[in-house]
């Protein structure tokens, strides 16, 4: 009986050291795999957006944002707008880019507020959105920590895709403190252009917001 006593104790010996083994090993690898990833999912790398794309295209903007102030000698007094359509005619998901390339003076330098970064936007089957002169003023808030407000805009909203798209542009402009007397519309045409376009996550925007008032056809300075 002694024996088969001291043969149960040490049964149970083994297993309580099993035991305590068990509890010290399994949660401390838990715990490396979850740090793993978190690690992996608050990288850079994976915070990235890839999105492969073979057409472009670039239509035209102009805009007055602010009132009674347009583009100086450049253009007719009066208030102008543009709202550009983007059509989806395929019948799957896709996932386009789009960023705005401001006109600047011959010969100016670019600077960090020319090209805005890239912005993804995923367009359902037969979808239809459209940008106006607000949207596309977003683009510039925040870049670098700085938002920029503009009194008037001249440049182009460029569209990367992986089908071709129906993109088409309307004008409108008025006399200052009139109603719309001019409308046009203008189909783009896409280019062919194979690219892929990394895509970074929105900045935060700083509190309090930094702003800074520009003009159009001048050197946008933070």
């Amino acid at each position: 009986m002694a024996a088969l006593n001291s043969i149960r104790r040490s049964r149970q010996g083994k297993l309580a050291m099993r035991t305590s083994w068990f509890d010290i090993i399994v949660p401390s690898l838990v715990s490396i795999a979850g740090a793993l990833v978190m690690t992996t999912s608050c990288s850079p790398a994976y915070a990235q957006q890839r999105v492969a794309t073979t057409y472009q295209y670039s239509a035209k903007t102009l805009c007055t944002l602010a009132p009674d102030i347009g583009f100086g000698d450049a253009f007719a007094p009066g208030g102008y707008r543009t709202v550009i359509n983007i059509h989806n005619p395929s019948d799957r998901k896709i996932e386009i880019a789009r960023k705005f390339a401001l006109a600047i003076q011959p010969g100016e330098a670019s600077g960090p507020f020319t090209v805005t970064p890239y912005k993804s936007l995923s367009l359902e089957p037969d979808q239809a959105v459209a940008y106006n002169c607000f949207d596309i003023s977003n683009f510039y808030c925040p870049i670098g920590g700085v938002c920029v407000d503009f009194t008037a805009i001249d440049g182009f909203l460029v569209v990367n895709s992986p089908i071709e798209l129906d993109v088409v542009a309307v004008y409108t402009a008025h006399p200052k403190s009139g109603e719309v007397s001019t409308l046009d519309t203008e189909t783009i045409a896409g280019r062919r252009m194979p690219k892929t376009i990394v895509i970074r996550p929105d900045e935060p925007k700083a509190q309090p917001e930094k702003r800074i008032q520009m003009q159009p056809f001048k050197a946008v300075k933070p």
